[in-house]
């Protein structure tokens, strides 16, 4: 790695001002920040399939997901659904639906704090006229003495896909 000249690192210093260091005047003088309202606006989730699986989703839980969506009465193929993963910024859950295309979702696992409440807990749901479906756990997590919870995870898929 090439060494960086210590003055070329001070040669802007009036960056590193801290604003109580600075007199009025030189207040004054700073430029002003202005933020382009297109770089406020807060960018819509980007979901293009029918289905959508919605999580914090591991190469676990990928895998398990795919052999799911891949066997009857489902087999929903690559172009039929997708993974979202939600950041803590998002709209409102209701916002997201409908700012969103997908007409089924399935929401796995933890969830953006701001959805708590929205969510219908392992029950299918329509809203916005969407099926919406959330299960608070992981699939990969789930162990084999808690089968009736998979059979639930499953069978409301099946439903969903009726």
């Amino acid at each position: 790695m090439e060494g960086i000249s210590l003055a070329d690192l001070y040669k802007f210093d009036e960056i590193y001002w801290v604003p109580q260091d600075k007199s009025e005047s030189q207040l004054a003088e700073s430029p002003a920040v202005v933020l382009e309202e297109e770089a406020i606006a807060a960018v819509k989730p980007k979901v293009s399939t029918p289905w959508v699986v919605v999580g914090q989703i591991a190469e676990a839980e990928l895998s398990r997901l795919k052999l799911i969506f891949s066997a009857p009465p489902l087999v929903l193929g690559p172009s039929d659904w997708s993974v979202y993963t939600p950041s803590d910024e998002e709209p409102s859950f209701t916002e997201f639906l409908k700012e969103t295309s997908a007409k089924r979702y399935i929401f796995i696992g933890q969830q953006p704090a701001v959805w708590q409440g929205e969510l219908p807990t392992t029950e299918i749901d329509t809203i916005e006229s969407k099926l919406v479906y959330f299960f608070p756990r992981y699939i990969s997590s789930l162990t084999d003495a808690e089968k009736t919870l998979k059979m639930a995870f499953w069978n409301a898929l099946k439903e969903m896909k009726g």
